[in-house]
C-alpha cells in the first residue's frame, strides 16, 4: 500500500482555520517533537517542557481561525516556544527568588526559636544548679551576678569579709560548673561565656 504524501502546510493551515480537528492532530505530530525538544533544551526538565507543549500547542488551536498568511509556520511555531520558554525560565526565577527569601526566613525563625528554646532551658538549669547551693553561697552568687555587686560590696552587704565572699563565690562557682556539666556540656559553654568577669 504506498504511503500518502505528507499534506502542504499551507492546507493544513486552511483546514486549520476551518475548525478541523483531523488538521490540528496532524500539525500536533508534525511539531511536537521539535517544540518539547527546543523547549527541553532550555528548561531541562521533561515535565516543565511538556507543558511547554501544551501551552503552545493550545494557542495555536485558539487562535487558529486569527493564524495569519504565514511563510513559514514553522519559524512562527518556534517563535510560540521560544516566548512560552522563556516566560517559563522568568516564572522560574521568580519562585526561587522568593522561595530563597522565605527559605532565609524560615531559618531565621528556627534559629531564633531554637535560641530562645535552648536559653530558656540554661536558665532553668542554671536555677537548678543554684538551688542546690548552701544559702550563703546562694546569696553571693546572685548579688554578684544579678545586681553586679562587687566582692567589698557584698561584704558589706552580708557582713563577712571580701575574703569569705570571694571563697563562698568560688565554691559557687565550681558547684555550679560541676551540676552543668552533668546535665549538658553545652550549657556549660554558655555559663563560662556569662562568668568570665568573675
Amino acid at each position: 500500500m504506498p504511503v500518502k504524501p505528507p499534506i502542504e502546510e499551507s492546507i493544513l493551515l486552511s483546514l486549520l482555520r476551518e475548525d478541523s480537528e483531523y488538521a490540528f492532530q496532524l500539525v500536533f505530530d508534525r511539531y511536537r517533537n521539535r517544540v518539547y525538544q527546543l523547549a527541553l533544551f532550555y528548561v531541562k526538565t521533561p515535565s516543565l517542557a511538556e507543558d511547554i507543549v501544551q501551552d503552545v500547542f493550545l494557542k495555536i488551536w485558539f487562535q487558529r481561525r486569527q493564524l495569519p498568511e504565514l511563510s513559514s509556520f514553522e519559524a512562527w511555531i518556534y517563535t510560540i516556544t521560544r516566548n512560552f520558554t522563556l516566560n517559563c525560565l522568568k516564572k522560574l526565577a521568580h519562585e526561587w527568588k522568593a522561595r530563597a527569601g522565605w527559605t532565609k526566613e524560615v531559618r531565621q525563625f528556627v534559629e531564633e526559636t531554637d535560641y530562645k528554646i535552648r536559653d530558656a532551658q540554661y536558665k532553668e538549669l542554671l536555677q537548678q544548679a543554684i538551688g542546690q547551693l548552701p544559702e550563703q553561697q546562694q546569696n553571693v552568687f546572685r548579688l554578684a551576678r544579678e545586681k553586679n555587686m562587687s566582692y567589698e560590696a557584698i561584704a558589706s552587704e552580708l557582713s563577712l569579709s571580701p575574703l569569705t565572699v570571694k571563697t563562698h563565690m568560688s565554691r559557687a562557682l565550681s558547684a555550679i560548673r560541676s551540676f552543668l556539666q552533668q546535665h549538658g556540656k553545652e550549657f556549660l559553654l554558655l555559663f563560662a561565656t556569662s562568668c568570665t568577669f568573675f
